[in-house]
């Protein structure tokens, strides 16, 4: 910060310098003044560039150095100073350009938590360096506090900030039993919980790890133009030398020549594409990352804007991964209260997908908690127990049959849980699939994109699968497929188009390696482990169609930059070779161009 403020004290002394310079009183000292004026506001540049020159080294620094000194050697000393104040101007754009976009990921990487409440064994709280959080420790997180690791709520509740997490500003209520994020921010109540995994394996690390890798893997254009300025720079040194040579040896004059080769020199620095186009790649994983998703680098922005099809697994992705209670069904009007308070009993202490099911319609609607007694889980047919001495069933027909217990299946619906009481059918509870909110809006955005092919591919059968088809404006869906088969649809696809594939990232590794761009739903997945070019953190899908758009504008962005900054150059240069562009005009060409497209770069962000 003390740098950064003496290095602006020292560019505003060089502007009155160079202004005074001007004023005829001061005619016998402006080489003084001039030189004053450069070495205050460009010490910097000029000892870098000259490193450089020793080295070999021929960055945009080398060539801003040999301009200035050259200027200087034939008598420019106002020019001279000019490329300095340009320079440093473009290059404060620049940061400052890079601060803003850098500045939602930094945020990501600050939620990281230092320390921790541990509760011990005696019960006593001991404040810990997180990092030493293992899988088992208690933790007690306070209001205010960031969940220092990812962890499972055993007492209280609270309402929960994700939104350095997901991208999602609205709070989220959280209860006893469920899991919650590293990084989250507890708002409302203090919360004791159980560590799920280590410091290490946590979202937040694992996060964390994802920006530092997205910001090292270069986009194909990136790497072509870093490869571009190593040969780039050393040529047009040589042919600035051939430039103010070969004119003198045949009799020109070498001043005039020697000052044309120096427009030569400063128009042809790239500043513009190196530093916008790499900018435009981090200000769309910038814009991303607010939408709640983080890509593994910018070299996979370019796949994600040319894809023409998607193809969604359907658990944990189209649907939460969750069942809900569609309807109960009684036998008699006075069972219809009964049959969930029997199956909230029994079911409340079990983690099978039914089960949670039936567990959150009860605590959602305050049912009434019996107790239970000799309760036994019956691997894939359901549950039985005592409540109040009476013998309860609850499960599908397979249990029933097992039971001997009486039924006509003509009442019974296909899939339903029947609640069964002494041996007497009291009724059903129907389930089904919870589809996430607004599933049928994005693939209609999604196909305002102009994407050729949508698909589901799912394990599920067929009949299932096609009612959640239908909810999701009549996607195409493939059935009854094994992940093998994930991967032979894919494959399909990719014969005539660029694939996008979305799935939950534990047994869809095989085909989102697959897809020429693989999004991993965040909730529940191995972060580190996932063979996706992505994390769908914020888990809401509805983002896809703006996350889409954002990297197709990045695409656009990155081509109008290098269009605008080559057909600038060539004009710059064809003025400088015959002589009607100055120094100073072709500085401000450079800095201006690298301007408009450093600022087209952040509109990314926005």
């Amino acid at each position: 910060m003390k740098k950064s403020k003496k290095q602006t004290v020292f560019y505003i002394i060089s502007i009155i310098l160079f202004l005074i310079g001007f004023i005829p009183l001061f005619k016998n000292y402006r080489l003084i003044i001039y030189l004053a004026a450069v070495i205050l506001s460009g010490y910097d540049l000029i000892i870098e560039g000259i490193k450089n020159i020793f080295h070999l080294n021929f960055e945009e620094d080398t060539l801003m150095t040999i301009a200035i000194i050259a200027a200087f050697i034939i008598g420019e000393y106002p020019e001279s100073v000019a490329i300095v104040l340009l320079f440093k101007l473009g290059e404060f754009v620049e940061d400052k350009a890079i601060e803003k976009t850098n500045k939602n990921i930094r945020e990501i990487a600050e939620v990281q938590v230092k320390t921790a409440n541990i509760i011990n064994e005696d019960g006593k709280i001991e404040k810990v360096n997180a990092d030493t959080i293992k899988k088992g420790d208690k933790i007690l997180v306070k209001v205010g506090e960031i969940v220092p690791a990812d962890c499972k709520i055993i007492q209280g509740e609270t309402s929960l900030d994700t939104s350095s997490l997901t991208g999602e500003s609205e709070p989220r209520a959280a209860y006893v039993g469920e899991e919650i994020l590293s990084g989250s921010v507890n708002l409302s109540g203090v919360i004791t919980c159980i560590a799920v995994r280590d410091y290490a394996d946590s979202a937040i690390s694992k996060i964390v790890d994802l920006v530092y890798e997205a910001t090292n893997n270069k986009a194909k254009k990136e790497e072509y133009i870093t490869k571009f300025s190593k040969i780039y720079t050393p040529t047009v040194i040589v042919i600035a030398v051939i430039l103010a040579i070969i004119p003198a040896l045949l009799g020109q004059n070498f001043e005039t020549w020697l000052y044309r080769a120096l427009v030569f020199l400063v128009a042809s620095c790239p500043c513009s594409i190196v530093i916008s186009i790499p900018l435009a790649y981090f200000s769309c994983i910038g814009a991303i990352s607010k939408k709640g998703m983080l890509i593994k680098g910018s070299k996979h922005i370019e796949d994600l804007a040319n894809a023409t099809a998607i193809a969604f697994d359907k658990t944990g992705t189209i649907t939460t991964g969750k069942m809900k209670v569609k309807k109960i069904i009684a036998n008699k009007e006075e069972n219809n209260r009964k049959i969930i308070e029997y199956a909230y009993a029994l079911e409340k202490n079990s983690n099978h997908p039914i089960s949670l099911a039936i567990t959150r319609y009860g605590e959602e609607n305050k049912i009434k908690q019996l107790d239970s007694t000799d309760q036994k889980e019956i691997a894939g047919l359901g549950i039985c127990g005592k409540i109040n001495g009476n013998e309860i069933l609850i499960g599908n027909q397979k249990l029933l049959d097992k039971m001997n217990v009486k039924y006509d299946k003509k009442n019974i619906i296909e899939n339903a849980i029947v609640v069964v009481k002494e041996g007497s059918v009291l009724g059903q509870i129907v389930l089904e699939e919870d589809i996430r909110k607004g599933i049928e809006k994005t693939i209609e955005d999604l196909k305002g994109l102009g994407l050729k092919k949508l698909v589901m591919l799912t394990g599920d059968n067929k009949k299932n699968a096609e009612k959640i088809a239908k909810e999701c404006s009549n996607i195409e869906f493939k059935s009854d497929l094994l992940p093998d088969g994930k991967v032979n649809e894919v494959k399909n696809i990719k014969k005539n188009n660029k694939v996008i594939f979305v799935g939950d990232g534990i047994n869809d590794s095989p085909v989102l390696a697959t897809a020429d761009f693989g999004i991993a739903m965040g909730a529940g997945t191995d972060i580190a482990g996932t063979a996706a070019d992505s994390i769908l953190i914020s888990n809401n899908i509805n983002t896809l169609p703006k996350i889409i758009q954002i990297a197709r504008k990045t695409l656009k962005v990155v081509n109008e930059n290098i269009f605008i900054s080559i057909l600038a150059k060539l004009i710059v240069l064809v003025l400088g070779i015959v002589g009607i562009a100055p120094v100073w005009l072709a500085v401000a060409a450079d800095t201006g161009i690298t301007l408009l497209t450093v600022l087209n770069s952040i509109r990314i962000f926005r």
